[in-house]
């Protein structure tokens, strides 16, 4: 694992910030050129270079459904986007980029395909299709939409959690996840571990509805749910809690320490995404590992071969890549050799 000083190294800043930006720090006065940097370089650090070979590629567009500003607030989509751009690098594509608020229909004709991050509506997804229609999508499964996706296991990960949970005897379970809107608001997306954590502890009979706390994966609006749950009821608040995104982790561990309730001695806690940030908060976030660096490396990958294929019915015919995750144990979690 990369130390905070090979991180401070390769970013050109002092330990100290590093530190403070990696724990969210928002009293630090840094600017957000310094904090994508530092952001960069720690997942940078993470990544393993590929040998690059010698062929000239066409341009690809890189569709960002966040805008700067959200990808440093959510590294998640940031470590995506690295990951397809290392790989498109390698393949020497030339990456043209386009984030939020860019116009989806200003797309330069130029581009021969898109890896699209994110979750988009059937709208942004036409207006993209009038550039190409060779275009991968992350994180978001459009299979039955009839187009390749790479996206993640929610389905196995989330029981892996709550089983890690109940085999260490902790069986008030809650979780902290989200809602959110695609960046016309024409698409809604509720969390897809909800329906699975419902229903995995429904069959357990462990099921609350009380312990679900929903906001909008942002560290503030988790902070805030915390605080108000423990405010209203602390007694009955859970002793395990499964959290969205290590962003939301560290809102509530905000929340928690301010209230006095120790991690993980009174709530044990589990983060998803495992992004540069869970190694360095203290406690040191307990994540299932998600590896969203390959999930851009496999899109831009899959990308690649509707490019060169010559095959017309391969193209047509779309495909799905789930990549798995693993759980990382840390300290915010009781770890069953503990016990």
């Amino acid at each position: 694992m990369a130390t905070i000083k090979d991180i401070a190294h390769k970013a050109g800043v002092s330990i100290t910030t590093v530190s403070r930006v990696l724990n969210y720090d928002k009293s630090l006065s840094v600017s957000d050129a310094t904090r994508k940097k530092i952001f960069q370089a720690a997942e940078d650090l993470d990544y393993t270079k590929k040998h690059r070979v010698s062929t000239t590629r066409d341009s690809i567009a890189v569709v960002e459904w966040y805008s700067e500003q959200q990808e440093l607030d959510d590294l998640y989509y940031l470590s995506i986007r690295m990951g397809a751009e290392k790989m498109a690098d390698q393949l020497h594509y030339k990456v043209k980029r386009y984030f939020a608020g860019d116009s989806l229909n200003a797309i330069d004709r130029d581009v021969k395909s898109i890896i699209a991050i994110g979750k988009f509506s059937d709208q942004q997804i036409q207006a993209m299709l009038k550039a190409t229609r060779n275009i991968v999508f992350v994180d978001f499964d459009t299979l039955a939409k009839g187009y390749n996706c790479v996206v993640t296991d929610f389905d196995n990960s989330t029981k892996s959690v709550l089983d890690y949970f109940i085999d260490n005897g902790l069986k008030q379970i809650g979780m902290l996840s989200g809602i959110e809107y695609t960046n016309d608001h024409k698409l809604k997306i509720v969390d897809p571990r909800l329906e699975v954590f419902r229903n995995y502890l429904e069959h357990k009979s462990l099921y609350n509805p009380d312990n679900v706390f929903i906001g909008d994966y942002t560290l503030q609006t988790a902070y805030n749910l915390i605080n108000q749950a423990i405010q209203k009821d602390r007694e009955s608040f859970p002793n395990a809690l499964f959290v969205a995104n290590d962003a939301m982790a560290v809102g509530a561990l905000k929340a928690l320490h301010e209230n006095g309730i120790a991690v993980p001695d009174d709530v044990s806690l589990v983060s998803f995404n495992d992004t540069a940030v869970a190694k360095y908060v203290i406690p040191s976030l307990t994540a299932v590992k998600v590896n969203t660096g390959m999930m851009g490396e496999v899109a831009m990958q899959l990308l690649n071969q509707l490019n060169t294929s010559t095959s017309a019915e391969e193209n047509r015919t779309p495909q799905k890549v789930v990549v798995g995750n693993r759980l990382i144990k840390r300290e915010s979690s009781i770890n069953p050799a503990d016990k």
